[in-house]
């Protein structure tokens, strides 16, 4: 059972390592992006490596995009499910496979893998920057070569404030995106970095 403890730790530690402040409240399975927002279909193996000043941790993840759903699958260092996390068109639905509970809303996890794949702002560009306003947020791309380089996220109306950064780095034949994607959460003060790892 300790070990159990020990590995949904370094997944939770992994996902947020710092609860979000009770200000900022969790958004609901109808406030998110639906997830054929996300274009395209796909399943890739991630490992994702997460700091705040609380701490950090690594795990490795299964992302599926299929049509109508978006599914996370976190891993165990044993290649077992930690947990599942399943978006429909307004519905979420949450399974954790092992004996400890979350401490923050998963649906912050469904918002960052939105904010990182979503097509907030039109089709590709073959070069350039551009913006435009969705919601309360002013959304900021830079483009080189029709790949995504950077966005950004910022709004006058967050508490607490701060940019949301993205930075988006490599490719590979058939990848669906960019192999090694940076987001840096300066409202909430944490750091992922999401590589895309081979299926073994």
């Amino acid at each position: 059972m300790a070990s159990w403890r020990f590995v949904f730790l370094i997944v939770l530690s992994a996902c947020a390592h710092k609860p979000p402040p009770p200000q900022v409240a969790p958004p609901t399975a109808a406030e998110l992006p639906p997830p054929d927002a996300i274009p395209g279909e796909f399943a890739v193996r991630q490992k994702l490596t997460a700091s705040s000043p609380k701490g950090g941790g690594s795990f490795e993840a299964v992302l599926q995009k299929t049509p109508g759903t978006l599914t996370l699958v976190g891993l165990t260092p044993y290649g077992s499910r930690a947990f599942l996390l399943q978006q429909t068109k307004g519905d979420v639905q949450f399974t954790k496979y092992v004996p400890r509970d979350m401490p923050f809303a998963p649906t912050f996890m469904l918002l960052d893998i939105h904010r990182v794949l979503d097509r907030w702002l039109g089709p590709p560009l073959a070069a350039g920057e551009r913006s435009g306003q969705v919601g309360d947020e002013t959304i900021r791309e830079r483009w080189q070569d029709g790949n995504l380089i950077e966005r950004t996220f910022t709004t006058v109306k967050s508490n607490p404030p701060g940019t949301i950064t993205i930075s988006y780095a490599g490719t590979a034949a058939g990848a669906p995106f960019a192999t090694h994607i940076t987001l840096r959460n300066a409202r909430l003060d944490y750091r992922i970095d999401i590589d895309t790892v081979p299926f073994q």
